[in-house]
């Protein structure tokens, strides 16, 4: 059972979602403009929204033109990709090889397949997982490596991988702390975990969620993407999340996407109030 769907009866009949880290109620803080419900552990550092069911996740991801935007393009024509997706990418793979040792790599919920494609040209043994059958089906014959469909707990895997990456993965699971353990049982001795999402904590969101609070904001909540993410994580969560996935922390900091990387931009990330948390993990043995 999803733990979203675990709920603790009150006197007065009321269902309250529990946090998946301390089982503490979770406390409503509000509701977005297209008005998904908002809850937050205070004690964990993270926000979430009820999970989606699974036919309208899956009819979220099977549609071509998700993936048709963010600079990218249907056909998965890389070369023809912005070159800030490129330099994105890139400020990925220099992350990787910066925090992790090893040749296999698996990553997670994929999309165009841009990362494993230049991974693979950096001598990296790649495959990649997506929740889209137009990703599963296109990508392999375009790009030539192996890409699984379903989630990382439904795919039946046949063997193990040095590192695994997950970026901007996280926020669309319907049980991150199932995801982690997974990802834990698929990574050899001393594997890592790369993950990153957007910052609950970022300064970012503090002042959206303010305006949003005190009705100031036209569309409110809109930066959280309640559309499609499930979950808004801090450090302090992803740490917290970790811990009890049985994953050790090994490395956290907050960026700015490539693109925005001014001055004032890395003052915010030395005090990690940057736009998204990146993390990573390691199976100890």
């Amino acid at each position: 059972m999803r733990f979203l769907e675990r709920s603790r009866m009150t006197l007065a009949g009321k269902n309250d979602l529990q946090c998946m880290l301390c089982d503490r109620p979770l406390r409503r803080i509000g509701q977005d403009f297209s008005g998904k419900q908002i809850y937050e552990c205070a004690a964990c550092d993270y926000a979430t929204t009820p999970v989606s069911g699974a036919a309208e996740t899956s009819a979220l991801y099977d549609d071509p033109e998700y993936f048709d935007g963010w600079g990218c393009n249907l056909e998965f024509d890389y070369a023809r990709f912005e070159p800030s997706v490129h330099q994105q990418v890139q400020d990925y793979l220099d992350f990787v090889a910066a925090h992790t040792r090893g040749q296999s790599l698996l990553d997670v919920g994929t999309g165009s397949g841009l990362l494993p494609h230049l991974a693979r040209e950096k001598g990296y043994e790649v495959e990649g997982t997506d929740l889209s059958k137009h990703v599963s089906e296109n990508v392999p014959a375009k790009a030539g490596f192996q890409i699984h469909h379903g989630t990382l707990e439904e795919i039946a895997f046949t063997r193990q991988y040095d590192i695994i990456t997950m970026l901007h993965v996280l926020e669309h699971t319907s049980n991150p702390l199932s995801t982690l353990r997974r990802a834990k049982e698929l990574l050899n001795d001393n594997g890592y975990l790369v993950v990153v999402v957007p910052n609950y904590q970022s300064l970012d969101s503090r002042i959206k969620d303010i305006l949003s609070r005190f009705k100031l904001k036209k569309r409110p909540y809109k930066h959280l993407a309640l559309g499609h993410h499930n979950y808004i994580f801090s450090i302090k969560s992803l740490e917290l999340l970790g811990e009890k996935a049985g994953l050790r922390v090994v490395h956290r900091e907050t960026r700015q996407p490539a693109w925005r990387a001014s001055r004032w931009h890395r003052l915010m990330e030395r005090y990690r109030l940057a736009t998204w948390c990146w993390i990573v993990y390691q199976k100890a043995t």
